[in-house]
């Protein structure tokens, strides 16, 4: 990184940065006593959100949260087993199918909806978004993910011991008949406006393009204007998908690839600079629509410049 040194976030992120999460807590058996029915019940000392867990069959699992909900976790094997994607970083692309599939399908409707996805029952499970959008999901019959796996593990609280993120651990699966628990697709997603759509911005940096991805190979929408894709990561070495993104929607959307390594900003400030200079040219700002998937900063800092460039804010679309 050689410019804007002072800015605190990196294209590290997917979903919010979810499958990095170094917050994970191993349980032990020595973390639960037993409820009744057989249930589990994850309640040392005065810990306010335990979880419950109820094993419905041997082929799937449901976790009960404090609150009340539900989440199934069904097992998934591998069409494809992680595969770093990348020259440079650590960003890993892997597909799930299995004998669930059809009933997890029922819940994919829309591009930039995520899973919950973990190893053992027992872990904390990472939320990633699913980069296929849902038409092609259904046509080869199968999830497809981009996680970023962490450098380093995280301590223990009470131990001190240093343990592998869930992250970490789908990435280090070496075999496609290993197996994984999976939610069903959750989450808004991208909802579209209902009324005419003008040019489609995107923006997306580091692993965050999955859900944009999943946006642009989905084309649910009619649009009377260009696609531009805001893509940023550290260097062509650290970019996932860029031979993938040159297709999709028939090889129409405008890619502009925004390596901070070159000293010039960000996604953002690529867009801000075509903007300025009369390079990208709205034809209707107020039918506009953008995607966004990316940190705090950077999003926050894109929906300013998106409305300064006359985008309403109810159609920048987020998928949380």
């Amino acid at each position: 990184m050689v410019a804007h040194r002072t800015r605190s976030y990196s294209h590290a992120s997917a979903f919010r940065d979810c499958t990095t999460t170094s917050t994970c807590r191993r349980f032990s058996s020595s973390n639960f006593h037993r409820g009744g029915n057989g249930d589990i019940i994850d309640h040392p000392g005065n810990r306010q959100n335990f979880l419950k867990v109820s094993s419905s069959s041997t082929r799937d699992l449901k976790i009960k949260s404090a609150w009340g909900d539900d989440v199934q976790f069904f097992p998934c094997t591998f069409v494809k087993k992680p595969r770093k994607v990348t020259a440079k970083g650590d960003l890993y692309a892997l597909s799930i199918g299995g004998g669930h599939l059809d009933e997890m399908m029922e819940k994919f409707s829309t591009p930039g909806q995520y899973v919950q996805m973990k190893v053992l029952p027992s872990d904390k499970p990472a939320f990633i978004a699913v980069a296929n959008g849902p038409k092609m999901a259904k046509k080869t019959n199968s999830f497809e993910f981009l996680v970023k796996r962490p450098s380093e593990g995280y301590a223990d609280k009470d131990t001190g011991e240093v343990l592998q993120s869930t992250a970490q651990k789908v990435c280090d699966l070496d075999s496609e008949e290993a197996s994984v628990l999976v939610s069903a697709p959750m989450g808004k997603g991208f909802r579209l406006p209902e009324d005419e759509i003008g040019d489609v911005l995107c923006f997306a940096a580091g692993s965050g393009i999955s859900p944009v991805k999943s946006f642009l190979e989905e084309e649910g929408f009619t649009h009377n204007g260009e696609t531009y894709v805001f893509y940023g990561t550290r260097d062509a070495a650290h970019t996932a998908f860029a031979e993938e993104l040159k297709t999709t929607m028939g090889g129409r959307a405008k890619i502009v690839n925004a390596y901070s390594a070159d000293g010039n900003g960000y996604a953002q400030d690529y867009f801000k600079r075509m903007i300025d200079s009369g390079e990208l040219k709205l034809k209707d700002p107020k039918k506009a629509i953008a995607v966004l998937c990316g940190q705090k900063e950077m999003t926050e800092q894109t929906i300013e410049m998106l409305e300064n460039a006359g985008v309403p804010r109810e159609r920048i679309l987020m998928n949380f």
